[in-house]
Protein backbone atom coordinates (compact mmCIF):
# COMPACT_ATOMS: atom_id res chain seq x y z
CA UNK A 1 0.00 0.00 0.00
CA UNK A 2 2.07 3.24 -1.19
CA UNK A 3 0.10 5.55 0.52
CA UNK A 4 -0.25 3.35 3.82
CA UNK A 5 0.37 5.40 7.12
CA UNK A 6 0.62 4.40 10.90
CA UNK A 7 -1.18 6.14 13.29
CA UNK A 8 1.17 8.34 14.57
CA UNK A 9 2.00 9.75 11.34
CA UNK A 10 -1.74 10.62 10.78
CA UNK A 11 -2.98 14.30 10.80
CA UNK A 12 -5.32 14.86 14.21
CA UNK A 13 -7.97 15.11 11.80
CA UNK A 14 -7.64 11.85 10.50
CA UNK A 15 -6.84 9.99 13.55
CA UNK A 16 -9.98 11.30 14.87
CA UNK A 17 -11.97 10.08 11.52
CA UNK A 18 -10.25 6.91 12.14
CA UNK A 19 -11.29 6.80 15.64
CA UNK A 20 -14.49 7.84 14.95
CA UNK A 21 -15.14 5.11 12.24
CA UNK A 22 -14.17 2.51 14.55
CA UNK A 23 -16.46 3.94 16.94
CA UNK A 24 -19.38 2.94 15.13
CA UNK A 25 -18.15 -0.27 13.70
CA UNK A 26 -17.59 -1.33 17.39
CA UNK A 27 -20.91 -0.23 18.40
CA UNK A 28 -22.60 -1.89 15.35
CA UNK A 29 -20.66 -5.37 15.75
CA UNK A 30 -21.75 -4.61 19.84
CA UNK A 31 -25.14 -5.01 18.78
CA UNK A 32 -25.28 -7.80 16.95
CA UNK A 33 -23.49 -9.18 19.41
CA UNK A 34 -26.03 -8.48 22.23
CA UNK A 35 -28.92 -9.83 19.86
CA UNK A 36 -26.58 -13.03 19.58
CA UNK A 37 -26.17 -13.32 23.64
CA UNK A 38 -22.35 -12.82 22.81
CA UNK A 39 -20.47 -11.70 26.27
CA UNK A 40 -18.11 -9.78 24.13
CA UNK A 41 -21.06 -7.24 23.41
CA UNK A 42 -20.52 -5.54 26.86
CA UNK A 43 -16.31 -4.85 26.09
CA UNK A 44 -17.30 -3.81 22.50
CA UNK A 45 -19.97 -1.43 23.20
CA UNK A 46 -17.38 0.00 26.25
CA UNK A 47 -14.92 0.58 23.98
CA UNK A 48 -17.00 2.43 21.27
CA UNK A 49 -18.68 4.34 24.13
CA UNK A 50 -14.82 5.66 25.30
CA UNK A 51 -13.76 6.21 21.67
CA UNK A 52 -17.03 8.52 21.17
CA UNK A 53 -16.55 10.12 24.73
CA UNK A 54 -12.69 10.74 24.40
CA UNK A 55 -11.83 9.89 20.61
CA UNK A 56 -10.45 13.70 20.95
CA UNK A 57 -8.80 13.77 23.55
CA UNK A 58 -6.73 10.50 22.03
CA UNK A 59 -6.40 11.85 18.19
CA UNK A 60 -4.39 14.70 19.86
CA UNK A 61 -2.38 12.71 22.51
CA UNK A 62 1.55 12.83 21.80
CA UNK A 63 2.21 9.61 22.98
CA UNK A 64 1.22 6.80 21.72
CA UNK A 65 -2.45 6.31 23.01
CA UNK A 66 -3.74 6.42 19.28
CA UNK A 67 -2.19 3.89 18.33
CA UNK A 68 -2.85 1.40 21.26
CA UNK A 69 -6.40 1.94 21.43
CA UNK A 70 -6.68 1.73 17.32
CA UNK A 71 -5.01 -1.88 17.73
CA UNK A 72 -7.40 -2.68 20.59
CA UNK A 73 -10.24 -1.75 18.91
CA UNK A 74 -9.16 -3.48 15.49
CA UNK A 75 -8.09 -7.15 17.76
CA UNK A 76 -11.59 -6.89 19.12
CA UNK A 77 -13.42 -6.66 16.14
CA UNK A 78 -11.48 -9.22 14.63
CA UNK A 79 -11.91 -11.58 17.39
CA UNK A 80 -15.58 -11.09 17.31
CA UNK A 81 -15.81 -11.64 13.82
CA UNK A 82 -13.65 -14.42 13.60
CA UNK A 83 -15.65 -15.91 16.52
CA UNK A 84 -19.42 -15.53 14.02
CA UNK A 85 -20.61 -18.15 11.83
CA UNK A 86 -20.46 -17.97 8.40
CA UNK A 87 -22.82 -15.77 6.28
CA UNK A 88 -24.59 -18.55 4.37
CA UNK A 89 -26.92 -15.81 2.50
CA UNK A 90 -25.52 -15.30 -0.72
CA UNK A 91 -26.48 -11.93 -3.02
CA UNK A 92 -27.60 -12.79 -6.79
Amino acid sequence: MPNAKTVADMSVEEREAILSALSERLSFSASIANHDGDPDSQVLRALSERLRRDGAEIANDTCDAASTVVLEAIELLAKFEIGRPPDSSTVH
